[in-house]
């Protein structure tokens, strides 16, 4: 786990700056002169302590995955880069604009799954609550949110940005000290290599874990098969050329995967949760027109979550496809599981 990324030395006042604030609120939570709320049912945090880039909403899937047959579960987000405010429990007509790319995703893969968004999440849990009665409230990206105290926290670290060696905002990825770890009961190191060792696994979650019975887990990607954005192209060769289009943290698992299958990749990449424009869709046929002719446009799902509620020609439509991803556990996803399963069997 090298540190294979920058840190801007002459943002490192502001850096401390910004931890001394971040530090003495965590301490006046912690010590009780700020209040965190607690609920009667169990609320699993999935979260990280950098900015983007750690795979949240996947984990939140996968774990969603392995409830929603067992009890009524419910998923709450903050719905970033939404046009609305305030709770919205999704439906079958939500868009981006109402409730976010990430939430749309999700509602879109789990429909039976009650989904809503919520920029406070304490709110966010009593209404859901009194909605839909779930037994387990899933919380997609909170763990900076103090105001609630959840049952279970799950944190997510990227195994290519080690926050061991990271530094605060602005001069790398922190928003709050890696020394916060300890307020997770489970650490999970995310976009790990697949051929990544037991003594390297080991080590590093020698280094993680700081409070007695924290868990640490390893995740790896795993790709999908492409499916078309307007559910009935066919779906391309291996041999086609691909225009990955992407509005992701981190754009790069997905361009080495598309390499590996595809002879001829270019990128258009935009920043994390960018908001397309027309400009931008006519770039992307521009772009699609100066390639060969049955060349087709690869996207993530939720950029796929953003660009399904724009009126895109139907030409246009047909050429793109949605390269899914999940995360798979180098080791020990049965202990994973059990230990969510085992928290909740023994919520009090």
């Amino acid at each position: 786990m090298k540190p294979a990324f920058r840190i801007y030395n002459v943002f490192r006042p502001i850096g401390w700056l910004y931890g001394l604030v971040t530090g003495l609120r965590n301490r006046m939570y912690d010590g009780g002169m700020l209040k965190s709320v607690s609920f009667p049912i169990p609320v699993i945090c999935v979260g990280n302590i950098t900015v983007g880039g750690t795979g949240k909403t996947p984990h939140t899937e996968y774990i969603a995955a392995l409830l929603k047959d067992r009890m009524r579960i419910a998923i709450l987000s903050r719905g970033y880069g939404r046009h609305t405010k305030g709770f919205i429990l999704s439906d079958a007509q939500s868009d981006s604009n109402l409730i976010g790319d990430e939430p749309l995703q999700i509602k879109r893969r789990f429909p039976d799954v009650a989904v809503a968004v919520c920029e406070d999440r304490a709110t966010g849990i009593k209404s859901l609550s009194e909605l839909c009665s779930p037994q387990v409230i899933i919380l997609d990206d909170a763990y900076q949110h103090r105001k609630i105290n959840p049952s279970l926290n799950i944190l997510l670290v990227n195994y290519n940005r080690n926050i061991l060696q990271d530094a605060m905002l602005p001069a790398g990825r922190l928003r709050e000290s890696a020394k916060c770890r300890r307020r997770a009961q489970m650490i999970v190191v995310t976009k790990c290599p697949k051929d990544l060792s037991p003594n390297e696994m080991d080590d590093l979650a020698s280094r993680l874990a700081v409070s007695p019975g924290q868990k640490v887990y390893f995740t790896t990607l795993e790709y999908g098969s492409l499916y078309p954005l307007d559910g009935k192209s066919a779906v391309p060769s291996q041999d086609c050329p691909v225009l990955a289009l992407t509005g992701i943290a981190d754009p790069a698992p997905m361009e080495a995967q598309l390499r590996k299958s595809h002879k001829e990749v270019s990128m258009l990449s935009y920043p994390d949760h960018h908001d397309f424009s027309r400009n931008d869709i006519s770039e992307m046929e521009h772009r699609l027109k100066s390639m060969p002719q049955e060349s087709v446009i690869v996207t993530t799902a939720k950029d796929a979550a953003r660009l399904s509620g724009m009126d895109l020609d139907d030409n246009l439509k047909s050429k793109i496809f949605i390269l899914p991803v999940k995360p798979a556990f180098l080791r020990d996803a049965k202990g994973f599981d059990d230990t969510i399963l085992n928290h909740i069997e023994t919520f009090k």
